[in-house]
């Protein structure tokens, strides 16, 4: 499936971020320069897949767009004034940080550690949503957590110091407080260990590659692979909290007024109406009925019936 254009904003973001951490990203003009560079190698690469390129150019396929970047440029900004100040003092921090379990089992990179009077803050810098949309407190995101969290461990492993502070940060400046305690980082550390062990012994066990999927909600959420992942299929159950995705048989096909189609698409008892498709993202429709796969799609405001959205990628199965 397509890469979302939010995703691909996402990737400039921190690429200017990373390449102002390691010193290559150094004034106004340089970073305009990086903007302008990765956006263009992005919309290159969108042009050649057929499943992307009517999301070009990203400038008016990405929400917020012009917003996102100003807000990246402001904190690159920051980040080049903190790091001018500090190349005339001693330096009091490091970016782009190798951290790793003494067994090399599990490791990572910090965006940035700094040294401050009162011991070692951790600083990861996020260019999407750092609190949960669908949590009642607006809590921090449980991933962004333990990714900070298993960063601490990592951190005392690799210098026998521990951080005081787990701080992440928003391309808004905002700024969240990472509670933790040594013992839960260490565990983190541990299960990841342990997991890295079992996906080790299940592959020299020769399992099959399908073996490996643990289908749910949240982790297929956001999964490009599942059109062909069959413990997704088998798996998914069809409420809202699920993927709008849906397959099966072409039954009924209509042109409407705008040229646009739409298709009634059957499997077994269920049955769902999509409207709005454009006959020159999906070719195939133009064909005799035949089976059809459709993820992404948007729903509609009656129930089985459903939508085209940016993001909604059609498949031919027969």
């Amino acid at each position: 499936m397509p890469v979302s254009p939010s995703a691909r904003l996402g990737m400039t973001a921190h690429k200017l971020l990373e390449l102002t951490f390691s010193g290559q990203l150094k004034d106004e003009e340089s970073m305009l320069y990086c903007w302008e560079n990765e956006i263009r190698n992005h919309e290159l690469e969108m042009r050649n897949n057929i499943l992307e390129k009517h999301l070009v150019p990203l400038s008016l396929n990405t929400s917020n767009y012009k917003v996102k970047q100003i807000m990246t440029f402001n904190i690159v900004r920051i980040l080049l004034r903190e790091f001018n100040i500090q190349t005339k003092k001693v330096r009091k921090a490091e970016s782009e940080l190798w951290v790793q379990t003494k067994d090399e089992k599990i490791g990572g990179k910090i965006d940035s550690v700094k040294y401050a009077d009162d011991g070692i803050y951790i600083i990861d810098y996020k260019t999407g949503a750092i609190t949960d949309y669908f949590s009642n407190d607006n809590s921090v995101k449980e991933e962004y957590q333990e990714q900070l969290k298993i960063y601490a461990g990592l951190y005392y492993e690799s210098h026998g110091v521990w951080p005081v502070k787990l701080i992440l940060i928003g391309l808004d400046k905002s700024e969240y407080n990472i509670p933790f305690n040594h013992e839960e980082c260490l565990n983190l550390l541990n299960d990841a260990k342990s997991h890295f062990d079992k996906l080790n012994k299940l592959i020299t066990s020769g399992l099959d590659s399908t073996d490996f999927a643990a289908p749910s909600q949240a982790a297929c959420r956001y999964c490009v692979y599942r059109p062909a992942c069959k413990k997704y299929w088998t798996n998914r159950e069809g409420n809202e909290q699920w993927p709008a995705d849906f397959a099966g048989v072409v039954v009924e096909k209509k042109v409407l007024g705008n040229g646009l189609l739409k298709i009634v698409v059957e499997n077994g008892e269920k049955k769902i109406t999509i409207r709005g498709l454009s006959p020159e993202r999906y070719p195939f429709l133009t064909n005799n009925m035949q089976e059809v796969m459709f993820c992404n799609l948007g729903r509609d405001t009656v129930q089985s019936y459903f939508k085209e959205t940016p993001m909604t990628t059609g498949y031919s199965l027969s």
